[in-house]
């Protein structure tokens, strides 16, 4: 995977080396440029150019966006969890790493963050919103020409501003922005240092590796990507025959599997993940290398080794050595030879080695006071994490990422494809001839390379969630912005080359695009947005969007914008002369495109970041959380003059009350049974409908009769099963309730099941209302169903409600009283039974 074109060309004043590097002859190096009329020297040499001026508004752009209004949203759950122990170990009560709660890096810079800037929301969420500025603008180290090129990295970092789901979880304090920021960096300097090597790369590589060590086990995946794609460069430079021998061991171990399966083999014994002891760890080791399926992987994969080794002994040069022999006549800016050149600088290798494992170190003992932590940061998160995979928490399908991209990522998901096309064909054309491929060809094949094994791993998974997406969405959205800034380049010559005339027919081709694409768009929003009619959902009585009459027997003309886009594109490509002009066509659509994704970011992370009407966010927090918070803060001042309030909590709303009441010194968790009141009761009990059904009868009569109650939901979660779930079968799920949402067929089912119920979906979008329901959701998340809820109950003490009232809403002791017995009343009207987990809210 040489390329032919190292560098750029020559321009007139420069010759080529002979190695196609760029040279400029003495004379003319030394040859001083002359200032611009009235400007010195030093003013010009601090006049930023127009790329520079471009990064420091996307710059600007990036702390805006991540940075602004950062704790208006409840902390989600999983937020709480870090949140609080962060600040426990900001508290200088010690952090112990355990791999439920992924790496230790998150928990170190929360912490810091505490200390320098106090523990608030805001606070919590900083650290992840700096890497999330960072991700924006570290496309500018892939500026050259072999790379992503000007353009291209230009449009990179817009695009990882713009993209919804990278915003909306660089706002988020969970360790996936971490772990995407060091994966980046990593391709980075994988990638520059193959252009150029250098040993600054190398440091570079191990340091980032041992920080992304420190993050999330997504790691892995991200590292095995790599590696394999170095090993597949460097097997087609030096021994193609290399990938017969890996495909026959894998065809081998194929039929090993298929065979002890036919033969009624009992399958890998499962993980023992949860806090296991070192018997179980043992016993599981034993078994698993004991195991057939083990043993004759291992067979398979000691004689794929020796044939490998016997081939590149065979086409090596001796008199040069293993290394050299094999890599060292690989020329510039390929794989091999970079690889020949890392494992040549010692010093390179042995510092970012040397410093990787130090910050690993470092952050896995917690600053060296607890050396447990360097095995369960090794062995420890990797086992409990594929321990996992048969665990299915979530229960999301193998269609989840193929639904969840395309509604929030329409560039990524829909250049991905492109990309793949063009780098295959690129490819085999460039096998055929015997050609070599240039740079560009290189990056864009890792970054497709990247995007399908991320998206086929995580797909395959077992736990499936929404904030994985952004390690789908950082390759998918990379080789978008590769194609587009190719294209930027070719409209940029051509504009060059254009007269005034071809000029005005561009733009009015684009003008013209952009134009019948909104006249779609706003005709699609007008016909879909009829009359509200009543139906019942999953049971549930519901309003349900419906097309406007008027428009039911002529939807298909809501079509004829696009239609005659398409024609007119098809004209354009008709004639040769008109083609370029395609490409403003397609910049018009794609900037389109972008402000469609400004809306989704917009809408998704400001608007409404608190309810979940988008399947990106899953489960959040309501934000009657915080207000609750505020009520018992002030009221906790009022009563005793500071935090002494003394407020008991249960299981179901320890999380994320634990960070919530984490200043609030009288505060006591009681677990999921309030087996007595204490004699004088707490001011202010909490409650989960879950657990309130555990209570003794004496205590639940005493608690009615001297407490007043609200209810809230504690967190509400999206519509999965009313929604994406219908789209097929998904028999890989344990839970059968779970395989099928679209028929009455019981399991199991065939592959031929699962087409048939894609089809099904597919085919089902030639009905109006159909295509209405999914424009809808899409573009104003407007759900078929309700979103459920997890609710709780707020018991106030009786002769406090007066307190509360007042600080509430302000009201007087005779408005408090009114409304204490409006509470009163809806206590009443509320007790005919204690709620369940999963109650729908309106």
């Amino acid at each position: 995977m040489s390329t032919r074109r190292w560098a750029r060309r020559a321009v007139p004043g420069e010759d080529a080396a002979p190695n196609g590097r760029v040279t400029t002859p003495p004379a003319v190096a030394a040859t001083p440029t002359s200032p611009l009329p009235g400007q010195g020297l030093g003013a010009r040499a601090f006049q930023p150019s127009l790329e520079i001026l471009l990064y420091a508004a996307l710059s600007l752009a990036a702390l805006l966006s991540r940075f602004w209004d950062l704790g208006s949203r409840a902390l989600h759950h999983d937020e709480s969890l870090h949140a609080y122990y962060s600040w426990i170990y900001a508290e200088g009560e010690g952090y112990i790493h355990h791999p439920l709660m992924h790496g230790p890096a998150l928990f170190h810079l929360d912490a810091l963050a505490y200390l320098l800037f106090g523990a608030t929301d805001y606070v919590t969420r900083v650290p992840a919103a700096a890497f999330g500025v960072a991700l924006v603008l570290l496309p500018a180290l892939l500026r050259g020409e072999r790379l992503l090129g000007r353009w291209g990295a230009l449009l990179a970092s817009f695009l990882l501003l713009v993209s919804p789901s990278i915003l909306y979880f660089s706002r988020f304090i969970r360790h996936d922005i971490f772990a995407l920021a060091g994966t980046f960096l990593l391709f980075i300097a994988f990638l520059r240092y193959v252009e150029r090597p250098a040993s600054r790369w190398l440091v570079t590589g191990g340091v980032t590796v041992g920080f992304m060590l420190t993050t999330h086990e997504v790691t892995f995946v991200s590292l095995f990507i790599l590696a394999t794609f170095v090993a597949a460069a460097i097997a087609y430079r030096v021994a193609p025959a290399l990938f017969l021998i890996l495909g026959a061991g894998l065809v081998g171990l194929g039929f090993l599997a298929a065979g002890l399966t036919q033969l009624g083999v009992a399958p890998l014994p499962e993980i023992p993940w949860q806090n296991p002891t070192r018997g179980a760890v043992l016993s599981y080791l034993l078994a698993l290398v004991q195991h057939p399926l083990v043993v004759g992987a291992l067979g398979i994969a000691l004689l794929t080794l020796i044939g490998s080794l016997w081939l590149l002994d065979h086409i090596r040069d001796p008199e040069r050595g293993w290394i050299d022999g094999l890599l060292g006549l690989a020329p510039p800016g390929t794989t091999a030879r970079a690889l020949a050149d890392a494992l040549a600088d010692r010093t390179g290798l042995a510092l970012g080695a040397g410093l990787g494992l130090a910050l690993f170190s470092l952050l896995y003992t917690s600053l060296f006071t607890n050396l447990g932590g360097l095995a369960s940061g090794t062995i420890g998160a990797l086992g409990y994490w594929l321990g996992q995979h048969g665990v299915q928490r979530g229960e999301q399908p193998w269609f989840y990422y193929l639904l969840l991209v395309p509604q929030y990522e329409y560039l990524a998901a829909l250049l991905f494809p492109v990309g793949i096309g063009i780098v295959a064909g690129q490819g085999l054309r460039a096998l055929a001839r015997g050609q070599e491929l240039d740079g560009r060809w290189y990056t864009r094949a890792l970054l497709a390379y990247w995007g399908a094994v991320m998206l086929a791993v995580l797909s395959w998974a077992g736990e499936k969630m929404p904030w994985l997406i952004v390690h789908i969405t950082l390759p998918l959205t990379l080789l978008a912005a590769s194609l587009l800034g190719s294209g930027a380049e070719r409209l940029e010559r051509a504009w060059a080359s254009w007269d005034e005339r071809q000029r005005r027919l561009s733009v009015c081709l684009g003008l013209a695009s952009l134009g019948l694409a909104a006249a779609w768009f706003l005709l699609m929003a007008w016909a879909s947005a009829g009359p509200f009619v009543q139906a019942t959902t999953s049971g549930f009585p519901q309003l349900v969007r419906t097309i406007r009459p008027e428009i039911a027997g002529h939807w298909r003309w809501l079509w004829l914008p696009l239609l005659v886009l398409a024609v007119i594109a098809a004209t354009v490509a008709a004639e040769r002369r008109y083609r370029p002009h395609l490409l403003t066509m397609s910049a018009a659509l794609s900037l389109g495109l972008a402000l469609l994704q400004i809306h989704a970011g917009w809408r998704l992370t400001y608007r409404e970041g608190d309810v979940p009407r988008d399947m990106l966010i899953y489960v959040q927090t309501s934000p009657q959380v915080v207000q609750l918070t505020r009520d018992l803060e002030a009221l906790s001042h009022e009563l005793t003059g500071g935090m002494g309030l003394e407020v008991w909590y249960d299981s179901g709303t320890q999380w994320p009350m634990n960070w919530y009441l984490r200043e609030f010194t009288n505060r006591r968790y009681f677990g999921t049974t309030l087996r007595e009141l204490p004699d004088p009761p707490p001011p202010v009990i909490l409650y989960s409908l879950e657990y309130l059904g555990n209570m003794p009868p004496d205590v639940a009569r005493e608690l009615e009769a001297r407490y007043t109650f609200v209810e809230y939901p504690m967190r509400w979660w999206f519509p999965e099963d009313e929604t994406y779930r219908r789209f097929a079968i998904a028999p890989e799920l344990k839970n059968e309730a779970r395989q099928n949402y679209q028929t009455d067929q019981p399991p199991p089912y065939s592959a031929a099941d699962v087409l048939r119920s894609v089809w099904s979906s597919i085919a089902s979008l030639q009905h109006p209302a159909q295509q209405a329901k999914l424009f809808r959701l899409v573009a104003f998340r407007e759900l078929p169903a309700t979103i459920g809820s997890y609710r709780f109950r707020v018991y106030i003490r009786n002769d406090l409600v007066p307190y509360v009232n007042d600080l509430r809403y302000g009201v007087g002791s005779a408005g408090a009283h009114d409304v204490a017995s409006a509470a009163a009343q809806h206590n009443e009207e509320h007790r005919s039974g204690p709620g369940i987990s999963g109650t729908r809210a309106s």
